[in-house]
């Protein structure tokens, strides 16, 4: 996600890599000590690969590997945006947050490894439930939301080399953004649009990042934020997951805005019968549109579900959390998350890679 630095290159190099967002790098691809199993996912300015680093004695693990698209590693700014999420996210040092390893240049671009979690997002397992016609269990959404409270109150109190606060708001907390593994570890991910007071970029004024239907309302009107604004959008995350719909049902996104910034969210009791009132009062302190009258932080919203899971009694925990992972996608849990080379298609490369030089 950023600027573009002079290729490294050495004598009897493989061929380059291609430049083309449509083509993926082949299984066996090395950069540097990782070898790339298979494309995960491609975005507009990056795209995530499984790969597998490897060292001595027959030292092997399994990592994702975030490179910049060939055709983004001439932007400067995208490539400011690229080494400040890498550096941001190294920073945030928690169980719930996925850690950044490593950060690279390559023949073409940057890169940098994280950790691999074999599982799935919320967005997916939502998704999935909704074509089965079941709901998701009330026990199970609460320890996704309880583990993403964890891991979004690490990250805003996060805190420089001097001991100052960095100040970060995620600004883009949304079920696609937190991933549960099969094992039931749940981990917040993507801080690539975070709000931070070390970023060499900022935010354009009147710019909106995020997924509009879990924005705040301050974020809606481009205002400047704070965490309450994450807890917001993690209060939305709350909201579909217990109730199954979403938070203002509409189809054009100017609508969405209009309805985040001017009403009230509609309670939960009205959208699913038998809806816990302890529960609704949790989740409507989450959605205020005053962020005055908000949880003030993650960790208030966390210790407020805890509470309410003691109180009813509930099995929620990260052992019940896997078994039901594993019971809703038997077997990709059990796949191996390795690919092999293709029988066909262009021969693995291996893509020269530099030292980081800081812009």
């Amino acid at each position: 996600m950023h600027a573009s630095p002079k290729s490294a290159s050495h004598p009897g190099a493989a061929p380059r890599a291609r430049k083309s967002t449509l083509e993926t790098l082949p299984p066996g691809t090395r950069f540097g000590r990782y070898e790339l199993l298979r494309r995960l996912a491609v975005g507009g300015m990056a795209e995530l690969y499984l790969a597998r680093a490897t060292g001595i004695e027959g030292f092997e693990k399994l990592v994702a590997l975030k490179r910049i698209l060939p055709q983004n590693a001439e932007n400067d700014d995208f490539v400011r945006m690229f080494l400040d999420e890498a550096r941001l996210s190294a920073t945030i040092q928690h169980a719930n947050v996925a850690q950044v390893y490593d950060i690279g240049r390559c023949d073409d671009g940057l890169f940098f490894t994280m950790e691999y979690v074999h599982g799935e997002d919320l967005r997916t397992l939502m998704q999935t439930l909704a074509k089965r016609g079941r709901s998701f269990p009330l026990e199970h959404a609460l320890a996704a939301v309880i583990g993403a409270c964890a891991g979004l109150h690490a990250a805003h109190e996060r805190r420089g080399p001097d001991g100052r606060p960095l100040g970060i708001v995620h600004r883009d907390v949304s079920p696609s953004n937190v991933l549960v593994s099969y094992d039931g570890c749940v981990k917040l991910i993507d801080f690539g649009i975070a709000k931070a007071q070390r970023r060499q970029t900022e935010t354009r004024a009147g710019t909106l990042k995020g997924k509009i239907a879990y924005m705040s309302p301050e974020q809606c009107m481009g205002v400047d934020l704070d965490r309450r604004s994450d807890v917001f959008s993690l209060g939305v995350v709350l909201y579909e997951l217990t109730t199954g719909v979403r938070l203002f049902p509409v189809e054009n996104e100017y609508a969405a805005l209009r309805q985040i910034v001017d009403q009230d969210a509609p309670p939960p009791s009205r959208r699913k019968q038998g809806y816990p009132p302890e529960l609704e009062q949790i989740v409507l302190r989450a959605l205020r549109r005053d962020r005055a009258e908000r949880y003030a932080s993650a960790e208030e919203l966390q210790l407020d579900l805890e509470q309410f899971v003691r109180t009813r009694g509930l099995a929620v925990s990260s052992a019940q959390l896997g078994y039901f992972m594993r019971e809703l996608f038997p077997a990709r849990a059990l796949e191996q998350p390795t690919a092999p080379p293709p029988a066909h298609g262009p021969p693995p490369m291996a893509v020269p890679v530099s030292p980081i030089v800081a812009p």
